[in-house]
């Protein structure tokens, strides 16, 4: 879709639109009201998780080029510090660079995640709202 119709900016706006979609229908899922009728709890949550899929993979297909088109320079380069010093300036290296801050923050960003859930989890009680 990015490559041939919407461009990679328009197909990660869209696949964020379906995904936040995907994620309104999972919340609806775990409403009291709704947890009370199994069949219809598992049918909403499936609906939501395969739309919250389809745009996810639209998101994460597009995100990784969209980063490496941001870097312009493709040769190498030497240039001189304000020390004196020369050093080389490799693209490849620095493309790399930005790929491992990347996923470090993806990663940085599911830890915190996971922390945050726990102990909201820990705090809420969801099984108390039931009753």
């Amino acid at each position: 879709m990015a490559d041939e119709y919407w461009g990679r900016y328009n197909t990660i706006m869209v696949a964020i639109g379906v995904a936040i979609v995907g994620h309104v229908i999972l919340i609806v899922s775990a409403i009291p009201q709704v947890i009370t009728n199994p069949d219809g709890s598992i049918v909403c949550f499936s609906i939501g998780l395969v739309i919250m899929g389809i745009g996810v993979g639209g998101f994460k297909s597009n995100i990784s080029p969209l980063i490496a088109e941001q870097y312009k320079q493709v040769s190498l380069e030497v240039k001189t510090l304000p020390t004196g010093e020369r050093v080389i300036m490799d693209p490849t290296l620095t493309v790399s660079r930005i790929y491992m801050y990347f996923y470090m923050m993806i990663n940085v960003g599911s830890l915190c995640g996971s922390i945050a859930m726990v102990y909201s989890e820990v705090r809420t009680h969801p099984l108390e709202l039931l009753e």
